[in-house]
C-alpha cells in the first residue's frame, strides 16, 4: 500500500494526504490508535520519539554548536572538504525550488546550511539553523535524524514529522558512509516548506550522497596503494624473527606475511584475529598479546601517516618462539629503528639508562637535518605542495595537493596546463612563475579546475629552490580559498543588494549599534520627519515614552538569541504625533558571534489598521450571527462541475450535531458527511443542476451511530471570490414533527370524545330506564323469571360498561391521588390473573426491588392500567409462556415497572400508532384499552414505552415519579 517515497500514496490530493497524516498522527499522540495506517519506517521511529520522551509539541530543537566550533569543522573535517563541491552544485541546481541544502555531522548536527534568504528565516522558527541538532532523541521523527537511526536515505513528508512545528516542512536525507568502516560519517539533507506538489528530492540527496561516496572509494583505494608500496619497501624476508601486517583505516588486512595467513591469524573476512578494540584515530605505537597456537603471539601496532592523516597501520608481529620485542631486532626503512632498539632495552644499572638517553637526544638532533624529515614535513603538510624545475614541468606534489585537485602527481605531469588553470589563471601564473625563479618569492591568487570539473580558487606562495647557490627550480605552497572567496563574492553581493534595498524600499530602516543609530534611509525621512543629519549618532527619538521600557527588552531579547524578531508596535514622529508600524528586527554579528549592530525596518500600517479594525466589527457581526445561530449552518465549495468537495465554513451547532470539532468536520470531505447515494444528495443535485439557486428540501437523516433526525435544508447556490458555493441551513425538525402528530391525535381524539359522549348519551337513556323496570319485575316471586332478568341485567351492565368507556374518554372523572405501595397494586393485578394463568399455561414471574419508595397515584386507574397490559399479554400467547414482572428504579426520582411476555410480538411498522384512538391490531378490539392506559400514565406525570418483535414477545415499561419529588396538582385523569 505504501512505497518509500510516498507518505499515502493512495491518496491522490496532497492537501487530502497532508490533512491524512495530521491526523493519524493526532491520533497517535493521543493513544487513539496505537498502528497508525502510515509507513513503517515513520511508526518505528514515532515509538523511538515516544521512548526517549521527546514532547510531539516541541516547537524547537536545541543549539549545540557554537559558531567556532563550527568553523573548525567545516575548514578541518577531510570529508566536509570533500562534500563541500557537492553541496554548492545541489544548491545552484534547486536553487529556485525552495528547498534549502544542508550537511550534518553523524550526531545530526547542522555544519552547513544554504538557500534562499525567506525560507532560512522561516525555518529559524524552528531552530533549523547551523549548529542545530535534529537527532531523533532531540528533534524526533526528521530526515536527518530518521536517516541516521536506519542508516538509509529517506523523507519524511509534513505529518509524519513527530514534531508538530516542523509538520509544515518535507524533508530528504541521505548519509554518508565511510567505504573503510561503513560507519555514517555525514548526512546531505533537502529541506522545504510543504507544497501542492510533493517535491520528491531523496533522489537529488541519495545521488549527491553517492557522489560523495564515490570520492571516498576512490581515495581509499589511493590509501591502500599507499599502504601496499609501503609493505613492498619493507625487506622482512621469511627468515626474519618478525613478521608484518598492513591494515587500512576499517582494520581490515591490505598486506601479511604469508605464514601469518597459514596460522590462521587472518581471518575470511580479512580481520586480524586476536586485534583489540582501538580507535580509528590512533596516532600513537601500541603493543599487545594473546595465547593462540603453540604459545603466546606479540604484536606492535603503529600508525601509518599519509598527507597529514593516518590512513592504516603497520604491525609488527612475534611468534612465540621469541619472548618480547626487546630480544629481535625488526628490519625496516624506519628512522626510528635504532632509537627503538636503544630504548627498549632493559639495564638495571643508572648510568647506562643515562648513556642511552644521550644516544636517543643525539640520534634526534641529527634526523633534525636528515632527508626523512623534510619528507614527512613534504608529505603530510595540510596545505598543497608541489615544486618543479625551471622550465615549469612538474617534479612533485603532495598528498594534500592531490586532494585538492583530484589529481595524482603521475597524472599532474601528464596534464598540459591550460586544462588545469581556469582562462585567463595561467597568464598570471606563469607570470608569476618568471618572477619567482629570478630569486624573487612571490603571492598571488588564482583559480584551477578540479577533476570533477568544479572551480577551486587557491591562494599560491611561490619560493625559488636554491642548490649550490643556483635557483634549480621552485616550490609552491597552495591554500584552499574557495569559502573565503565565496564569502566575499556573497559579501559584496549582499552589500549591493543592501544599498539598492536602502534606496528603494518605501519601508523606513534605521541601522544602529547598542546605543546610537548609525544609519537611516530615505523612507525613515519622509515618515518620520526627522533627516539622517539630524538623528545619526544620537539614541533613538522615535519611541515613545511609554515604551521605552518594553522596547529596551526587545531589543536585549534580540541581542541575546540572536534571532531576527517581528512585531507590531508603535512610532513617536517628529511632531509627536503617533504612529502603528510592524517592525522588524535583525541583529548583525561579527565574526565572534556577538551582536554588534541591529537592522530595524519599519512599516506604516495605519491604513491597515483602520481597515483591520473595520474588518474585524464586520466579522465579529457576521461571527456572532453564524456561531449563535440556532440551526446548523455549513459553507460547502463547489468544483467546476457544481459538484459539492468540501466544506469551508461550519457554526458550532454543526459540529455539536456530528460530536466532532471545527478542524476534524472541516477535515472531511462532503461525501463522507452527505453520502452520494443519500436522498438528501440525490434531490440537491438535482435542484442544483435544474439551475435553481434557492430551494428546500426536507427528509429523515441518520447518523453513523444509527441516531435518525428529521431536517429541512434551506439551501442557496452563490458566487464567492469567483467560485460557486453552496449555503446549508440545516434545522432539526423531529420535535416539530411529533408536535404536529400529537396535535392530530388531539384533534382525534376531540372528535372521539364529542362522538362518545353523544352515542354514551342516547345509550345510557333507555338503558337507565329498562334496568329499572327490569328490576321492578325482579321483586316478582318467580324463580324462572328471575333467572332470567339477571342474565339480562348482567348484559345491561356489559353495555353500561361499554358505555363508560366512552365516558371517561369523553369526560374527565374525579380521582383521588394518594402514595401508594406499588408492590401491592403488582400483586393485587397478578392476582386476578392467577384462575386464568392455570388454565392458559401462562406462568407469572415477579422480580421485585427492595427499598422502592410509596409512589403518588390512582389505584383504581394504575390497578386498570395493569390489567389492560397482562390482559394484552395473556392474548399474546394462546399457547402459553411466561411473563415476567420487574419493579426497580430507574433512578432517584422515577421508579420503572416492566411487564416482558413471550407472545407473538407486534409488527415494527404498527408499533408508531399503539395508543391512537380506535387502532387495534386484534380482531375484536375497538382500539380504546391503550389509548385509555397512555392517558392514565400522563395523567401521572409518567411516561409508557412498549417495545416489540414478531414471534419473541414485547416489553412494557411504565415510568412512575417517586413520591416527594414532584408536585401534583391534578384532580381529575387526563387534567
Amino acid at each position: 500500500m505504501i512505497n518509500n517515497l510516498n507518505a499515502l500514496d493512495k491518496y491522490t490530493s496532497p492537501k487530502l494526504e497532508k490533512i491524512k497524516l495530521e491526523r493519524e498522527w493526532e491520533n497517535f499522540i493521543s493513544g487513539n490508535n496505537t498502528a497508525p495506517t502510515i509507513r513503517g519506517l515513520m511508526y518505528d521511529s514515532w515509538k523511538r520519539c515516544l521512548d526517549q520522551g521527546i514532547s510531539p509539541l516541541q516547537s524547537r530543537t536545541s543549539i549545540n554548536l557554537d559558531e567556532e566550533q563550527i568553523k573548525d569543522y567545516v575548514s578541518m573535517d577531510p570529508l566536509f572538504r570533500i562534500a563541500k563541491p557537492v553541496l554548492s552544485q545541489l544548491k545552484d541546481k534547486y536553487m529556485d525550488a525552495g528547498q534549502l541544502v544542508t550537511f550534518s555531522n553523524p550526531s545530526g548536527e547542522i555544519v552547513h546550511l544554504e538557500g534562499d534568504l525567506s525560507i532560512m528565516l522561516k525555518a529559524e522558527d524552528m531552530n533549523f539553523v547551523a549548529g542545530s541538532s535534529w537527532a531523533e532523541n532531540s528533534a524526533g521523527t526528521n530526515a536527518i535524524g530518521t536517516a541516521i537511526a536506519t542508516g538509509s536515505p529517506i523523507q519524511v513528508f509534513a505529518g509524519e514529522h513527530f514534531c508538530q512545528e516542523v509538520q509544515n516542512w518535507t524533508c530528504a536525507a541521505a548519509p554518508i558512509r565511510d567505504p573503510a568502516t561503513d560507519k555514517i560519517i555525514g548526512i546531505i539533507d533537502m529541506t522545504g516548506l510543504w507544497a501542492l506538489n510533493h517535491p520528491y528530492f531523496l533522489s537529488a540527496v541519495t545521488s549527491a550522497a553517492q557522489d560523495v561516496t564515490g570520492i571516498l572509494l576512490n581515495q581509499l583505494k589511493l590509501e591502500r596503494f599507499k599502504l601496499l608500496e609501503y609493505f613492498q619497501s619493507q625487506n622482512i624476508s621469511l627468515q626474519s624473527n618478525s613478521f608484518l601486517v598492513v591494515l587500512d583505516r576499517g582494520w581490515k588486512v591490505v598486506k601479511a606475511s604469508p605464514i601469518l595467513y597459514e596460522q590462521k591469524l587472518i581471518d575470511s573476512n580479512h580481520f586480524l584475529v586476536g586485534m583489540p578494540s582501538l580507535s580509528l584515530s590512533l596516532t600513537s605505537r601500541t603493543q599487545w598479546e594473546f595465547e593462540y597456537v603453540k604459545g603466546i603471539w606479540r604484536f606492535e601496532l603503529t600508525p601509518y601517516i599519509y598527507g597529514g592523516m593516518p590512513i592504516g597501520s603497520i604491525i609488527h608481529v612475534i611468534p612465540p618462539n621469541l619472548p618480547s620485542f626487546n630480544k629481535i631486532s625488526i628490519t625496516s626503512e624506519c628512522i626510528f629503528s635504532s632509537v627503538k632498539d636503544q630504548s627498549l632495552t632493559k639495564s638495571n644499572n643508572v648510568d647506562s639508562a643515562r648513556n642511552v638517553n644521550e644516544k636517543k637526544h643525539a640520534l634526534v638532533k641529527n634526523m633534525v637535518k636528515c632527508d626523512d624529515f623534510y619528507k614527512s614535513f613534504f608529505d603530510h603538510n595540510p596545505d598543497g605542495i608541489y615544486s618543479c624545475d625551471l622550465k615549469g614541468n612538474l617534479l612533485d606534489v603532495n598528498p594534500a595537493l592531490e586532494r585538492m585537485v583530484g589529481y595524482t602527481a603521475e597524472e599532474l605531469q601528464n596534464l598540459d596546463l591550460p586544462l588545469l588553470f581556469y582562462p585567463g589563471y595561467l597568464e598570471i601564473a606563469m607570470k608569476y612563475f618568471e618572477k619567482t625563479i629570478k630569486g624573487k618569492p612571490q603571492e598571488y591568487e588564482a583559480a584551477v579546475i578540479h577533476k570533477y570539473g568544479y572551480r577551486v580558487d587557491v591562494k599560491v606562495k611561490n619560493f625559488p629552490i636554491y642548490i649550490d647557490n643556483e635557483i634549480v627550480g621552485e616550490y609552491g605552497i597552495v591554500k584552499d580559498i574557495s569559502e573565503n572567496r565565496k564569502m566575499e563574492k556573497d559579501l559584496q553581493s549582499t552589500k549591493q543588494q543592501l544599498d539598492l534595498f536602502l534606496k528603494n524600499t518605501v519601508d523606513s530602516i534605521i541601522i544602529f549599534d547598542l546605543q546610537h543609530i548609525i544609519k537611516v534611509n530615505k523612507a525613515f525621512e519622509e515618515v518620520f520627519g526627522w533627516t539622517e543629519q539630524e538623528v545619526i549618532g544620537r539614541p533613538i527619538p522615535i519611541i515613545p515614552d511609554f515604551l521605552v521600557e518594553e522596547c529596551t527588552k526587545i531589543l536585549q531579547q534580540v541581542k541575546n538569541s540572536k534571532h531576527v524578531m517581528s512585531f507590531e508596535t508603535i512610532k513617536q514622529r517628529k511632531d509627536g504625533s503617533l504612529v502603528d508600524v510592524n517592525s522588524f528586527v535583525s541583529p548583525i554579528v561579527n565574526e565572534k558571534g556577538n551582536v554588534t549592530a541591529i537592522v530595524s525596518i519599519l512599516r506604516d500600517i495605519t491604513e491597515h489598521k483602520q481597515m483591520e479594525k473595520a474588518l474585524k466589527e464586520s466579522e465579529m457581526k457576521y461571527r456572532l450571527l453564524f456561531e449563535q445561530a440556532a440551526d446548523a449552518v455549513y459553507l460547502v465549495e463547489l468544483n467546476a462541475e457544481r459538484l459539492p468537495t468540501r466544506f469551508i465554513e461550519v457554526n458550532p451547532v454543526g459540529c455539536e450535531r456530528f460530536e466532532c470539532s471545527r478542524d476534524e468536520f472541516l477535515s472531511m470531505p462532503f461525501t463522507e458527511i452527505v453520502p452520494k447515494d443519500s436522498t438528501i444528495y440525490i434531490k440537491m443535485m438535482e435542484k442544483i443542476r435544474q439551475g435553481e439557486r434557492l430551494f428546500t428540501l426536507q427528509d429523515e437523516y441518520v447518523f453513523k451511530t444509527g441516531q435518525r433526525i428529521d431536517v429541512e435544508f434551506s439551501l442557496q447556490v452563490f458566487n464567492l471570490g469567483g467560485k460557486d458555493m453552496l449555503l446549508a441551513i440545516s434545522r432539526d425538525i423531529t420535535e416539530r414533527l411529533k408536535t404536529e402528530e400529537l396535535l392530530r391525535k388531539s384533534e382525534k381524539l376531540a372528535v372521539v370524545g364529542h362522538l362518545a359522549t353523544a352515542i354514551s348519551h342516547e345509550v345510557n337513556n333507555p338503558l337507565t330506564t329498562m334496568k329499572g323496570f327490569i328490576q321492578l319485575l325482579g321483586s316478582a316471586e318467580n324463580e324462572n323469571k328471575n333467572r332470567y332478568i339477571d342474565l339480562v341485567l348482567s348484559e345491561i351492565g356489559r353495555i353500561e360498561g361499554i358505555t363508560n368507556e366512552f365516558m371517561a374518554v369523553a369526560k374527565p372523572q374525579a380521582v383521588k391521588v394518594q402514595p401508594s405501595d406499588i408492590y401491592k397494586l403488582v400483586e393485587q393485578a397478578t392476582l386476578l390473573f392467577e384462575h386464568q394463568a392455570t388454565m392458559n399455561n401462562v406462568q407469572i414471574r415477579t422480580k421485585f426491588e427492595s427499598g422502592i419508595p410509596l409512589i403518588p397515584l390512582e389505584r383504581n386507574q394504575l390497578n386498570q392500567v395493569f390489567i389492560n397490559i397482562l390482559k394484552n399479554s395473556f392474548e399474546a400467547m394462546p399457547l402459553g409462556g411466561e411473563i415476567l414482572i420487574q419493579v426497580n428504579k430507574s433512578n432517584d426520582q422515577e421508579v420503572c415497572i416492566s411487564i416482558i411476555d413471550q407472545g407473538c410480538g407486534i409488527p415494527k411498522d404498527r408499533l408508531p400508532y399503539l395508543g391512537e384512538p380506535f387502532y387495534s391490531i386484534k380482531e375484536e378490539g375497538i382500539g380504546l384499552g391503550l389509548m385509555i392506559c397512555y392517558k392514565i400514565i400522563e395523567a401521572h406525570q409518567g411516561k409508557l414505552f412498549i417495545e416489540s418483535e414478531l414471534d419473541k414477545g414485547t416489553k412494557v415499561e411504565v415510568i412512575l415519579p417517586i413520591c416527594g419529588n414532584h408536585s401534583f396538582s391534578y384532580t381529575e385523569a387526563g387534567e
